[in-house]
Order: C-alpha cells, then structure tokens, then sequence
C-alpha cells in the first residue's frame, strides 16, 4: 500500500454521527469481487437522487447527484480530507468500507473524542489499508469543523511524522495547527507502507531460518 508522510489537500465535512458502514457502503455492493471500483458507491444511497445509485456491476454508470447531501456540494469537490462525526464505521465489519473512501480520494479522516471516533474495526481496517483515522480533543475538532464550514476552499497538512495538522484557509493564509497522536505500530505501518502481512515479511529470512531449523516432525499434521 501507499506510505503516508506528509499530505496536503482540501478539507470537507461530513458531521453526522454514528455513520455505520451500510450507509457508507451498502450492502448490495459487497457482493463484488474486485478491491477497485467502490469510489462512486461511497455513500451510495445518499448520495444519489432516489432510483440513481448505481448497479453493483456498473459502479460509474448512475443517476443525478442528490442536491442536499453534504459531500456533493461545490464546496466539498476534490476534497482529499474528510471531517466526520463521532463513531464513525460503526455497525457491520466490511474493508469495503475503507475502500470506498480511499477510492472516492480520501487520503484521512479526522474524528471527534479519543477511542469514540471510529468503530475499532473500522479503524483498524483503515490502517491495514493507508488510509489515516485522526481522532482529536472535542475542542480542537470543533475548530477544524467550524473553519471547514467557514471556508470553502481550507486546506489542511497532516504531517503523520510531527503528529500535526496545519490549516490553510484562503487566500494563502497560515491557521492553527493542532496535534494529533496515533500508535506506534501503527504509525510506524502507515510512514512505511506497511500493511499487516507487509509487516510480517519484513521478518521473513528469521521465520525462514526457523523453519530450516525445526525438525521435521514438528511441522507435520500429525505433530
């Protein structure tokens, strides 16, 4: 997967809470065989007006946008940085979740209350896949939200190294900057493209010395 360092891009916000991953991906779509393809069935039933969600075989052929959801306004066009509400990707385990906000071209969320963000599962989907779940104080969320609604146009650097993000309102102005924290397994996967298995062939010669080593009769079935 693609490491995350440093990453610039423009901020929108999704506020809602408790945003469960049938409404992010309906189900319907998890009948799909391929990892590519889910961008446009993000928030599918949101997102399109009434009888215009796409087919789970035709992902880029739909209807009219839905004129009221948040995400298809002009100010939210091009967006690589989504603010969302509290428990985000509660409810069912599905990575087909995280794909589709990867694919619609988020690169991070930004979260509300430390471990209440996000669904753990979710979370650690988000992770095995490069795509970085910030959780922060109620208050400097807030002001992350409040100056998204602002401007439509902010932009935002999380640094994932320095632990910061940085806002940049328009035009070419410097904001606040706020800290974040995350683990540092996890953080330590993210900056070097590492998913779980990536992780654990960085060990392969030891396991493969190992496994030379072990008699034979300890990796037999019957053992």
């Amino acid at each position: 997967m693609d490491a995350f360092t440093t990453h610039r891009g423009k901020v929108a916000l999704l506020d809602w809470s408790d945003v469960n991953t049938d409404l992010i991906i309906p189900a319907r779509y998890l009948k799909r065989v391929e990892r590519t393809g889910y961008g446009p069935l993000l928030f599918a039933d949101k997102r399109y007006a009434p009888g215009g969600a796409p087919e789970p075989d035709a992902p880029e052929r739909h209807g009219p946008l839905a004129g009221d959801f948040p995400l298809n306004r002009p100010e939210a066009e091009g967006a690589t940085i989504l603010v969302v509400g509290r428990n985000f990707g509660c409810g069912s385990s599905r990575e087909h979740a995280v794909w589709a906000v990867q694919q619609a071209g988020y690169r991070a969320l930004i979260a509300p209350g430390k471990g209440e963000g996000f669904a753990d599962i979710f979370e650690g989907n988000s992770y095995n896949n490069g795509l970085l779940p910030i959780e922060l104080p109620e208050a400097d969320w807030r002001a992350i939200a409040e100056a998204t609604r602002a401007d439509s146009s902010l932009e935002a650097t999380i640094d994932l190294e320095a632990g910061t993000i940085a806002l940049h309102p328009s035009p070419g102005g410097v904001g606040p900057e706020f800290r974040f924290r995350v683990s540092e397994a996890d953080r330590h996967r993210l900056l070097n493209g590492l998913d779980a298995i990536g992780e654990t062939l960085q060990h392969d010669p030891v396991i493969g010395d190992y496994e030379n080593r072990s008699p034979a009769w300890a990796s037999s079935p019957g053992a």
